[in-house]
């Protein structure tokens, strides 16, 4: 018996954060914080630097001391990947924030 053709895979559905409406920034940069700390516990350091990185775009543009209090609060979990490349660009623009 011959295993079935391979298909294009789906695209990935776009995460929650992308449907709210840009007056709920703040809680798009929530949500991508608790994202970001998902992918940390899953090993996948890229995506969490990716996504810890849009949620402090948007706290620094907002204003938002306490969007960027807890993007700080998860920087010590990026700590033991400082050897990946831009972890530590993120925490040193972390600490200029």
């Amino acid at each position: 018996m011959t295993a079935p053709p391979a298909t294009a895979t789906c695209p990935r559905p776009s995460p929650p954060s992308r449907l709210l409406p840009r007056a709920r920034d703040k809680t798009r940069g929530i949500f991508l914080t608790y994202q970001a700390k998902s992918h940390l516990q899953s090993n996948d350091v890229e995506q969490a630097l990716t996504v810890i990185n849009e949620s402090l775009d948007l706290a620094t543009h907002l204003g938002a001391p306490r969007c960027v209090a807890l993007v700080s609060e998860l920087a010590p979990a990026f700590k033991p990947y400082r050897h990946v490349d831009g972890v530590p660009e993120f925490l040193a623009r972390l600490q200029a924030s």
